[in-house]
């Protein structure tokens, strides 16, 4: 006897049997669950309700069989069960144990749950709470939207494209936002053998400029042998490799960045926008920080479709992660940036920023508690902070008293390089994983390294 579609036997089930699944499945939810505002990645509707990650279909499908045996009603099996849900509730959706939760949704929607033996009065404190951190980030989400229509906008009225364009040349503004991305590891192959899962390849890492009005990104592929300890002050230098060789040459620029990570991360990027608004590189500068669980934006997207054309490519060498950036989009959104090659051979320069904006600038107080800032060149040094889009501004001075700031570039950095160690390590361990014509190029030899240096007349 053949066994009828999932789609033929759910129609035996009467609208009564559909409406008790669907009320079960947002009853556990409201229960369990951790709204989060926004949009989540392949969801296409907001307000997510996200399960713990502990709670899969057929667990929650298990209780729900349980539940309608005590109740003497008549359960679904357990295809149509994953029907009802995915389209009567789509919000409804189970975390991923790597998905980025919001520390602040998850901390008051856990403090929600407990208050169920509690007073109104402590429940209603509670979901105040909640429900004003809602608010807060769909008011960022928002803000974000608005910017990133408004740089369309402005293509669309004065069309422009990536290259080399004088500081405040194009009138208008326009937006940027960039952060960095979970680091890949070279040479990698789709049909890799399961012993080298336990080795240490070559490490690349990926810092993202998206330019929402063309749309297009620069992605700055980072060897490990030209990559600085502080990422912090590594990502100024791509910054500015980008306004100089990529940005469209606006007179005022706004930025949307991921979660601030550390006080001092902040405090460089602040230095730095100030720096180019008293050197007159921007007019005015608006800087806007998304926050963790909530950075659905569009570096994420482009290094989601990097991400995906790299797992099903082979690759041995930087140039070939080069390769996959450039298809991983027929729309040509994602362009790829060396910033150098696996010999330490800079292409794009580090500079000592620390170094160089210590003397002359000073720290903002709670600087984490604010997640929008304003620069203005009318005003050298000052920045105005205010924690939401909708709060207040308060005014707070960068620059030292009596100190002037010099317009040249800081001071250049080279290449830290690979440790002889680790130089070794990929000689003898990830050499054969490499093509034949890859190998001396991803994990040459230490001692052919050395003697291509000597110098017979020293």
């Amino acid at each position: 006897m053949m066994r009828k579609p999932a789609a033929a036997r759910s129609e035996i089930f009467s609208p009564d049997d559909r409406r008790n699944a669907v009320c079960f499945i947002t009853n556990y939810a409201e229960e369990s669950a951790v709204l989060l505002p926004g949009h989540m990645p392949r969801c296409k509707t907001s307000g997510i309700h996200l399960l713990p990650s502990s709670v899969s279909e057929i667990s929650l499908y298990k209780l729900y069989q349980a539940a309608s045996i005590q109740n003497g009603s008549r359960a679904m099996p357990y295809e149509t069960f994953c029907q009802v849900w995915q389209h009567q509730v789509p919000s409804i959706v189970t975390a991923k144990q790597k998905t980025n939760l919001c520390q602040t949704c998850q901390r008051d929607s856990t403090a929600l749950l407990r208050t169920a033996n509690k007073s109104e009065k402590v429940k209603l404190k509670v979901w105040r709470l909640l429900k004003r951190h809602i608010d807060d980030e769909e008011n960022a989400i928002e803000h974000y939207r608005e910017e990133t229509t408004a740089a369309q906008q402005s293509i669309q009225a004065d069309p422009a494209d990536f290259g080399h364009h004088s500081p405040c040349s194009r009138v208008g503004k326009m937006h940027y936002s960039f952060g960095f991305s979970q680091q890949l590891h070279y040479p990698a192959d789709p049909q890799r053998s399961g012993p080298a899962g336990f080795l240490s390849a070559r490490k690349c890492g990926i810092f993202g400029i998206n330019c929402e009005g063309i749309p297009k990104q620069v992605n700055f592929l980072i060897d490990e042998g030209v990559q600085h300890a502080k990422n912090s002050v590594a990502a100024l230098s791509y910054l500015h490799h980008f306004f100089q060789h990529f940005g469209l040459g606006e007179k005022m620029v706004s930025l949307h960045c991921d979660s601030p990570s550390g006080q001092t991360r902040n405090q460089f990027l602040l230095w730095y926008l100030a720096w180019r608004c008293i050197s007159g590189l921007h007019e005015d500068i608006t800087l806007n920080f998304m926050v963790g669980g909530h950075a659905n934006f569009a570096p994420q997207y482009c290094f989601s479709l990097l991400k995906r054309k790299f797992r099903s490519s082979v690759v041995s060498t930087l140039a070939d992660i080069a390769g996959v950036v450039e298809a991983s989009s027929s729309r040509g959104i994602n362009i790829a940036q060396l910033v150098g090659d696996e010999g330490g051979q800079q292409q794009v320069p580090s500079y000592a920023w620390d170094e160089f904006f210590c003397p002359h600038f000073q720290p903002i107080q709670d600087i984490e508690s604010f997640y929008h800032f304003r620069f203005s060149n009318s005003e050298p040094g000052v920045v105005y902070c205010r924690e939401f889009s909708s709060c207040e501004e308060k005014k707070c001075f960068l620059l030292k008293q009596g100190v002037s700031l010099p317009q040249t570039l800081p001071p250049p950095i080279p290449a830290p390089g690979l440790s002889v160690d680790r130089q070794r390590y990929l000689d003898t361990k990830i050499r054969p994983l490499c093509r034949p014509e890859a190998r001396d190029v991803t994990s040459p030899s230490p001692q052919s390294k050395e003697s291509d240096s000597f110098d017979p007349q020293k």
